[in-house]
């Protein structure tokens, strides 16, 4: 039920072009607006002057400034230009919670210095608001979906609204920031609107939906993406500042001043973009693992339901390991191993621990356990957190054996978590994607080091090998010859 679909018992239709979001927590996208701008349809079709009219606001207050950052005109625009998180629509790049980093002052910094740029440069506006991106140098790219998301966010909310509406989605009142802004006085209004709640945030908060073909996983337009293109396509017109082969490694700053000298590069960079076929990320497939991970953890579960359920708080240590074990045998035998892999490549660890977050949380919802990913253990994040009640607790750490910290994961930080949490029994899941991994030598120094680590620190480390390789077709596994040998008879011995 943590779907918005789900949740509110949606079955999507033909009409539903938006991208159903997992509620409880941030999904790792970004609003391209190479996505928005070239959209026929006539909700978003204004957006792209939308988005210039704002900035058109934003280049006059600070040209009337003239620089001068005691000014009411630069005050104003340095008001203008903060763009808080908008937590709303559950993006961006903090998985576990939907709740964000904030990163308002380090985007509003950067556009108001890139618009000082571009002013200095001749510009009054700005076809692209990535061009202020590459003037500054220091904002990362991917904020600029913070800023899309805000600038735009009065045509979200009534996308989000006909949709609850056309489905009976359930709505409430909410004051909302950065609901719409002033052409006419550059600032922004917090309004109070009707939308649907986000059940799941910490603090009572409304969620805005999102069409699927405006999401990508990356931004566009990046630092390096122009500077490859700059020198591909005007490498004789820079070959007199730069040395290619000594400034292509240089930091994004010195990349920033290429921009900053070579505007006509710029814009012809971005011109370029226009005419460029843009490709949302590909939802249904989901190679990168960005969406899905939650339904197939619930597919895991599903086909392995737990033999060992907590009966009192001393076998709540067997219930985690009885989660762990399930989640291996999928893995190990039951062809679960084919969710770590894509195109020949294995899986990221936060993407593992993903996939495990949802195959537990659906056991845990089960029998009344809560799991908390990544939360605080007094001294740094540990991975999971189960409990019910205070007493009946454990911790469970999960790590790549390819992770350079892999061995301070399982000697000090596993049982530190413990220690912190207060808990007696910790869990380390290696997750092995290679044949040297699965070795037995390799094995028994996991296990040695979770005995070294139990003895030094007082708590028991209990270590859990995964083997996530890529495993052959039952159909065409053949047994050892030792096996065959035992079968059919010793050489020279009788059948």
């Amino acid at each position: 039920m943590a779907r918005f679909s789900e949740y509110f018992g949606i079955e999507p239709n033909a009409q539903d072009d938006w991208f159903d979001t997992y509620l409880p927590s941030d999904t790792n996208f970004c609003v391209d607006p190479f996505l928005i701008w070239p959209d026929t349809d006539a909700r978003w079709f204004e957006a792209h002057n939308h988005t210039l009219d704002f900035f058109a606001t934003a280049f006059r207050l600070v040209r009337e400034s003239q620089g001068n950052e005691q000014s009411a005109a630069w005050k104003q625009a340095k008001s203008f230009l903060l763009f808080p998180e908008p937590k709303e629509f559950c993006l961006g790049l903090a998985e576990g919670s939907s709740d964000g980093a904030g990163s308002g002052r380090v985007l509003q910094e950067g556009m108001l210095e890139g618009i000082k740029t571009a002013l200095g440069l001749g510009f009054n506006n700005v076809p692209h608001l990535e061009m202020l991106a590459l003037f500054q140098g220091g904002m990362g790219l991917d904020r600029i979906s913070d800023a899309v998301c805000d600038i735009l966010k009065s045509y979200f909310i009534r996308y989000t609204q006909d949709i609850a509406r056309r489905h009976g989605v359930p709505m409430e009142a909410f004051r909302v920031d950065n609901a719409s802004w002033s052409e006419e006085h550059g600032c922004w209004h917090t309004k109070e609107v009707e939308l649907p709640l986000n059940p799941f945030a910490k603090k009572r908060r409304p969620v805005l939906l999102v069409p699927k073909r405006f999401l990508r996983d990356i931004p566009v337009v990046t630092v390096n993406g122009f500077w490859r293109y700059a020198w591909g396509n005007h490498g004789e017109e820079l070959r007199g500042s730069f040395n290619y082969d000594i400034a292509r490694n240089v930091d994004r700053r010195v990349k920033a001043k290429l921009a900053r000298q070579n505007p006509e590069v710029v814009a012809s960079y971005l011109k370029d973009l226009e005419h460029k076929e843009h490709e949302p990320y590909p939802i249904d497939k989901d190679p990168k693992l960005r969406t899905q991970w939650w339904e197939l953890g619930g597919v895991m579960a599903d086909r392995l339901p737990l033999d060992h359920l907590p009966e009192d708080r001393s076998e709540f240590p067997d219930f985690v390991n009885a989660i762990i074990q399930s989640f291996r045998h999928g893995v190990e035998h039951q062809d679960d191993w084919q969710n770590f892999w894509h195109q020949g490549v294995s899986l990221p660890e936060k993407k593992v621990q993903s996939l495990f977050r949802s195959c537990a949380q659906h056991y845990c919802r089960a029998n009344d356990v809560s799991i908390a990913g990544e939360a605080n253990a007094g001294r740094g994040p540990v991975d999971f957190q189960f409990a019910k009640g205070w007493k009946a607790r454990t911790v469970v750490e999960m790590k790549l054996m390819s992770n350079s910290k892999f061995w301070d994961g399982i000697l000090a930080q596993t049982p530190q978590y413990a220690i912190s949490e207060e808990v007696h029994v910790a869990f380390f899941v290696a997750i092995a994607y290679t044949d040297d991994e699965m070795t037995s030598s390799h094995i028994d120094k996991v296990h040695k080091a979770a005995r070294i680590a139990s003895q030094r620190h007082g708590v028991e480390v209990r270590a859990v090998i995964i083997d996530a390789r890529k495993k052959t077709s039952a159909s065409k596994v053949r047994p050892p010859q030792d096996m065959r040998d035992e079968l059919h008879g010793q050489p020279g011995e009788a059948a």
